[in-house]
């Protein structure tokens, strides 16, 4: 017995198991999430744990990061719903300097085409790292070197452009500070959009390896350069005749600038009005923009199309009562006649304010257009009751009880008391009306109870002894009780 019981115990553990197991492996096959190894560089300021995205939306997390010689594995974890394009690039992306990093699988799936395998591989080749700070400082070093003072060469490259700039900016004090007003505002401009500086600098970078892997052809271009400036030399003479033409359409477009000013100065003029008054009703600008899409969401979701009806009502709470909501109005007044004009308002107007008080809106949604359903569309319970049918077999009416509130039923009976009918409980014959029947040594009258001792100064004196009286008929004992009928409970 103890055998069959443990191998039934065994079997259904077995059982238990195998199911376990199928359901593990169906969600691992087609639940679980893809394995996706990528290459880098170097993988600075990325852990496990860290996002992975597509086009910004997180799609997994950085399962381990391990390193393998002069490049670094990193094995990724994407959801098994999301396609990733065959040919995707992965991209360690910063933010900004200090940002958390994550991983950008680029560009993202479309529609057709192949997808990466569960364990594919992302070669060096279609991977990429952000620069690196010190990678910056150690280009600007090499840069400021380069700038620097040179030996047997008289001051240095920067000391000339220096000088040369002073020279040309002599006597145009007043064009340098308009040009530097404009670019303040292109520098405005750029810094809205600094939390781009991660793009600028790889594009930098980008653009330094170009030069350094174009060094012959920026070596041609020099050449070429030297050329052209020959040539413009010896053509000085039509580039004078060109200046000397630009020079008189510059007078034609000073003209034309100085005789449209006024109109011009006249439209910023209106145009700086209006910006001031979109500024000075700031509060009131954000607080419309704050409000008005939830009062016109709430009033559309007011409305169910599918029932023409509102699912809520417009509450107007001071209209619950006109009297107070005008008249205390005028109240409100400071000036010295509002109390008096409050309340000729409530006595005059009071009645007919009082008649157009509610709490919601007194009219109801009713449009004229709304979805419903056709008669092919209808499914009747019955199809009796559909139209042009029998209308289904009435019922017969039910019968009305015999006892209801409209047809009482026979008189109960009287509540038991153990007596027969109009015999009093025993001691109660005093408190019958006309009964003179009063407890012993007890005065009857007022004046025996103002004076009990009748104006002796001390008790009277007792009656000469007798026999005993009897009981008085109120303290006389009750008559037996008749024995109870069959079936009646004792009392």
């Amino acid at each position: 017995m103890n055998r069959s019981r443990v191998g039934k115990w065994l079997a259904v553990a077995l059982v238990a198991l195998l199911v376990v197991g199928a359901a593990v492996l169906v969600r691992q096959a087609f639940f679980g999430q893809k394995t996706i190894s990528a290459l880098f560089t170097s993988a600075t300021g990325v852990y496990p744990g860290d996002d992975v995205r597509v086009s910004g939306v997180k799609v997994g997390t950085i399962e381990s990061i391990k390193p393998e010689g002069t490049q670094t594995r990193v094995t990724l974890k994407v959801d098994h719903d999301v396609p990733i394009p065959a040919d995707a690039k992965a991209v360690i992306v910063a933010q900004n300097l200090v940002a958390a990093r994550y991983v950008q699988l680029a560009p993202a799936y479309r529609s057709s085409g192949p997808t990466l395998p569960d364990d594919a591989v992302i070669g060096l080749d279609r991977t990429a790292v952000p620069v690196e700070w010190d990678q910056v400082k150690e280009q600007l070093m090499r840069l400021s070197t380069d700038l620097g003072p040179q030996s047997g060469v008289d001051g240095t490259s920067v000391s000339r452009f220096i000088n040369s700039t002073a020279d040309a900016m002599a006597g145009n004090g007043d064009k340098l500070r308009q040009t530097i007003s404009q670019l303040s505002g292109v520098a405005r401009v750029l810094a809205e959009g600094s939390g781009n500086i991660v793009d600028i600098i790889k594009n930098l970078q980008t653009f330094v390896t170009a030069l350094r892997d174009s060094n012959q052809q920026v070596v041609q271009f020099q050449n070429r350069l030297a050329t052209l400036t020959s040539v413009v030399d010896g053509s000085r003479s039509d580039l004078d005749a060109a200046l000397t033409n630009l020079s008189v359409a510059v007078v034609e477009v000073q003209r034309f600038v100085a005789g449209t000013r006024d109109q011009t100065s006249e439209q910023v003029q209106r145009l700086a009005n209006v910006t001031q008054n979109l500024v000075d009703n700031k509060m009131h600008i954000e607080q419309l923009l704050h409000v008005a899409p939830n009062a016109f969401m709430n009033g559309y979701n007011i409305y169910n199309p599918d029932t023409g009806s509102a699912v809520g009502q417009f509450v107007m709470n001071n209209f619950s009562n006109p009297v107070e909501f005008i008249c205390g109005a005028i109240g409100a007044v400071e000036n010295t006649t509002a109390p008096e004009t409050a309340k000729l308002c409530s006595q005059y107007l009071g009645p007919a304010l009082r008649l157009i008080n509610f709490n919601y809106l007194p009219f109801p949604i009713s449009p004229y257009l709304m979805p419903s359903a056709s008669p092919e569309q209808i499914v009747y319970s019955e199809p009796g009751l559909a139209p042009g049918g029998d209308g289904g077999s009435p019922t017969p009416p039910e019968i009305p009880p015999s006892i209801s509130a409209y047809n009482p039923g026979p008189e109960p009976p009287p509540p038991f008391t153990g007596r027969e009918p109009g015999v009093p409980p025993p001691g109660a014959q005093q408190l019958l009306p006309g009964g003179e029947f009063y407890p012993p040594n007890m005065p009857n009258t007022v004046s025996d109870m103002l004076n009990p001792t009748g104006g002796q100064s001390g008790p009277p004196p007792g009656p000469a002894p007798g026999p005993a009286p009897g009981p008085l008929a109120a303290e006389a004992p009750a008559p037996a009780a008749p024995p109870p009928a069959e079936g009646t409970p004792p009392a």
